[in-house]
């Protein structure tokens, strides 16, 4: 069954209804250093992710180094540490090594793709380090496209890599069964695709999103 991952969440009554409906993993954006609506401070990630039981906590953040990172896992104590950035290949390495918690490493995906080998060496790279992949639409900031990237390219890397791979960008409850379809990732991830207004869940559309990709 596919995993579901419900991430941006602000609020604390979000992160609890994922839970219940089923969620694997709830992510809180923490210490952002781009521009995002959904940034929370450590103590704001620390209420949100406080007595949720079932999902893993992963606490999404953009570290400029190894330390920066292992600052953040000290603190917070997610279960996973995404780390969403251009950070080199050696200092994920670092990062994996210094945490306790697992890692998601991210490659952004063009949705136009013009170099398919660079794309997929990148991701053969990142796998080999962390204990997840997530392929996320590339934007200005690295994420929260909200937009769909070319799901040839994201099929291509999850028959390749030998990691769990997380297939993200502008899901919806509406293309989700697609994106399962074609991509067959080992789980989904979603924001803005599931929210009322930025980091504010749908009640509705989180719960139709979860039933959906599960019943794939």
């Amino acid at each position: 069954m596919v995993k579901v991952k419900i991430c941006g969440l602000s609020r604390r009554k979000d992160a609890k209804m994922a839970g219940a409906l089923g969620a694997d993993m709830i992510g809180a954006i923490v210490e952002a250093t781009v521009p995002t609506p959904r940034n929370l401070t450590l103590e704001q990630a620390r209420d949100i992710f406080e007595d949720v039981e079932g999902p893993k906590k992963v606490a999404v953040t953009t570290p400029d180094s190894p330390a920066s990172a292992e600052r953040i896992a000290r603190r917070l104590r997610p279960d996973v540490l995404q780390i969403h950035s251009a950070m080199p290949v050696e200092q994920l390495k670092e990062v994996k090594e210094l945490v306790s918690a697992e890692i998601i490493g991210v490659v952004q995906v063009p949705r136009k793709v013009e170099n398919r080998e660079e794309i997929l060496n990148k991701a053969l790279r990142v796998s080999d380090v962390v204990d997840y992949l997530l392929l996320d639409t590339k934007g200005p900031s690295g994420g929260e496209t909200g937009i769909p990237h070319d799901w040839s390219m994201s099929q291509e890397i999850c028959m390749k890599v030998k990691k769990p791979v997380f297939l993200a960008g502008g899901l919806t409850p509406k293309n989700v069964k697609a994106a399962i379809e074609k991509v067959r990732p080992y789980g989904v991830d979603v924001a803005s695709g599931i929210e009322s207004s930025p980091g504010k869940k749908d009640p509705k559309l989180m719960r139709e999103f979860i039933r959906v990709a599960k019943e794939v």
